[in-house]
């Protein structure tokens, strides 16, 4: 009986979890402020005891870990309506270095020696800080940088060159099946669809790993790899 309680509490606890996410909203790691992190933290250790409670105990941790999930919730929303409570929650962006000048009380502020400042720069490809017009810590840690001028890629705007606009591609082949909603969306049919792979030499759709389509009807195919790649990376 101990075994099939278990298997209930944590099943439960999974699913009160999966509820509490549902509710605050999904988030990359790196886009969690402080507060998100230490709350997330929190809240997967209540559900990790919640699903090893009994009785009493059960359902205290279960009220704490509700209790959690609705104040980060409600502290969620209360940031999107106010300015004034979304700087104290999440804490406002910080400019370390501007104009070849770097602040050095903003970087006590943000608890920032310059080796590691030096080291979010390089992982950015700025080797050479004379090379960096601005760079800003943002609420979630990470260091926005505005390059020089003079040092940045050149962009098409800049060489008065006229260039198509880029639109997102639409997977109509996954793991060897049609997405048939996809390719409706786009405007096309199977038969379309069939017509393209023939023209490039792929008549089989289940060895086909991934396609891809764009809004002008511009196909890629992504076919099954017949062997393994030769490992060149340890």
């Amino acid at each position: 009986m101990d075994f099939v309680r278990t298997a209930l509490t944590a099943l439960l606890s999974i699913v009160a979890l999966f509820a509490i996410t549902k509710l605050i909203g999904y988030r990359q790691l790196a886009q969690l402020s402080a507060f998100d992190y230490i709350n997330g933290i929190t809240i997967g250790s209540i559900g990790a005891e919640l699903s090893i409670a009994e009785g009493k105990e059960f359902w205290e941790w279960l009220i704490a870990l509700v209790v959690f999930g609705v104040v980060t919730w409600l502290l969620s929303v209360a940031s999107d309506r106010s300015i004034k409570v979304r700087r104290v929650v999440s804490g406002r962006a910080i400019v370390l270095l501007d104009n070849g000048k770097i602040y050095d009380k903003n970087f006590k502020r943000a608890h920032m020696d310059i080796h590691e400042f030096q080291m979010e720069c390089r992982k950015s490809g700025y080797f050479d800080l004379s090379q960096v017009q601005t760079a800003v810590l943002e609420s979630n840690g990470s260091i926005s940088i505005l390059p020089v001028s003079r040092t940045r890629p050149a962009t098409p705007e800049d060489l008065a060159l006229a260039v198509s606009q880029e639109t997102m591609c639409a997977n109509v082949i996954m793991d060897g099946k049609i997405m048939d909603k996809n390719l409706q969306n786009l405007g096309y049919d199977i038969t379309w669809l069939k017509k393209q792979l023939k023209r490039k030499g792929e008549s089989t759709v289940s060895d086909i790993f991934l396609a891809t389509c764009t809004d002008d009807g511009v196909l890629t195919v992504f076919p099954r790899a017949d062997r393994e790649h030769r490992d060149i990376l340890e």
